[in-house]
């Protein structure tokens, strides 16, 4: 594949060239997208509008995420400004196509067969809070945030600063939620049930993950999730690992997740940086605070165990307002600092780039790039590799990291994942 990557990183192998590729430069729309969901791909959440000649544009659902050849996954990303795109048939198999030459054969990873299934009351798995990301399971229950609703007190919204897709909306009130409870209707649990013990027969799934809209309060955070912990382990079993993704909760709250059934927990605090903190996580700032979420985050190490306990940040914050303006060398250095401290008190840190979407403060070109993305990728690999620490497959693993490089790193360059 014809990139500047390849040159700028020659050391690495193709294949994390290949998938960087996909992440940041996408694919053009094209019908083998359309022929693969029709064949079983697992759809993505948002269709494709394609324009049609008498202006009028067409939905079209496309798939999730692209199967690579060693195994790994990717999202499909539709940029029709992409060199990129896919061709071929479910009967004959689809390739990478880079100005009209092959580069690399590809895949999708299929729908599982308990995403056609109902509840009782006809409620699709999607609807009960309910998605397939690769071999992982997210259950979003309740995926309005507060902090859309917490003033910063200057007038303005408390959410994280990169964030669009927390607002209360028609997804919230079909699900039951009311702004300012913690507890969700008997109706939503019941559902929720029902739809896990369809997943936990399912051979495909190997992992749970519990996340959604956050409340303004630990108290009312932890209050929230407990009875989701409990109805998904009572449906699944000792089978699947769950991993509570809530918001940062005390010691105590980590073990009573823990004695509900959660396996694991992943508090996610975005940026290391305290004044980058503040000013992109205006609603953790207030409610919890830089200082105690660390702590907290130790504090479910002892609790769960040294790396049973995640948090993930997106990297690139460092380098736009809100807040000081980093340079390239200080944005790796501050993420680095971050990524060594948790790891070395048992926390296993992950990055996604900054990916601007609507509604937020970034625009398109504001995202990080792909050659700073893989830099740091190296960085952190090679502090991983110094400390004999992989990323653990209960919080992100080949099957469903789609946006993440770090177990693709892990894999290729030879960081084997411990048993246990």
């Amino acid at each position: 594949m014809s990139t500047p990557l390849r040159s700028l990183f020659s050391e690495l192998p193709q294949t994390l060239i290949h998938k960087t590729d996909l992440m940041f430069r996408g694919v053009r729309y094209s019908e083998s997208l359309g022929l693969a969901t029709r064949a079983g791909a697992s759809p993505g959440f948002w269709p494709y509008r394609k324009l049609l000649s008498n202006g009028q544009t067409e939905t079209v659902t496309i798939p999730y995420m692209f199967r690579l050849a060693d195994g790994g996954v990717a999202r499909v990303r539709v940029d029709d400004a992409s060199p990129l795109e896919v061709g071929g048939t479910p009967e004959e198999g689809y390739r990478l196509i880079e100005n009209g030459a092959t580069v690399a054969s590809i895949g999708f990873v299929g729908r599982h067969a308990w995403q056609s299934r109902r509840t009782e009351d006809g409620i699709a798995p999607f609807a009960a809070g309910v998605s397939q990301l690769g071999d992982m399971i997210v259950v979003n229950a309740a995926p309005g945030c507060e902090y859309f609703r917490l003033d910063n007190g200057e007038g303005q919204s408390s959410r994280c600063c990169y964030c669009g897709y927390g607002r209360f909306d028609k997804r919230s009130e079909m699900l039951g939620q009311v702004p300012g409870e913690p507890a969700l209707g008997a109706d939503v649990y019941r559902r929720l049930g029902e739809v896990m013990k369809a997943v936990a027969d399912s051979p495909e799934v190997r992992h749970v993950y519990l996340t959604g809209g956050s409340m303004t309060s630990p108290d009312a955070e932890a209050k929230r999730y407990l009875p989701i912990v409990e109805t998904v382990r009572r449906a699944v079993g000792t089978r699947l690992r769950v991993t509570v993704g809530s918001g940062a909760v005390s010691g105590a709250d980590s073990q009573r997740y823990r004695d509900a059934g959660a396996d694991s927990c992943c508090y996610n605090l975005e940026v290391w940086d305290p004044e980058k903190f503040q000013r992109c996580c205006p609603g953790k700032s207030a409610t919890v605070g830089r200082e105690r979420w660390i702590e907290w985050l130790y504090a479910a190490v002892d609790v769960f165990g040294s790396r049973n306990v995640g948090s993930a940040f997106v990297a690139g914050l460092e380098l736009r307002p809100p807040g000081r303006v980093m340079s390239d060398p200080e944005m790796l250095a501050s993420i680095l600092e971050g990524a060594c401290t948790l790891m070395d008190h048992g926390v296993v840190p992950l990055y996604s780039p900054l990916w601007p979407v609507e509604h937020t403060v970034y625009k398109p070109e504001d995202g990080l790039n792909a050659a700073l993305f893989l830099q740091l990728q190296v960085a952190l690999y090679r502090e991983r590799e110094k400390r004999h620490a992989p990323v653990p497959g209960w919080i992100i693993c080949p099957d469903c990291s789609y946006m993440l490089l770090e177990v693709d790193f892990d894999r290729a360059l030879g960081l084997a994942p411990r048993i246990g």
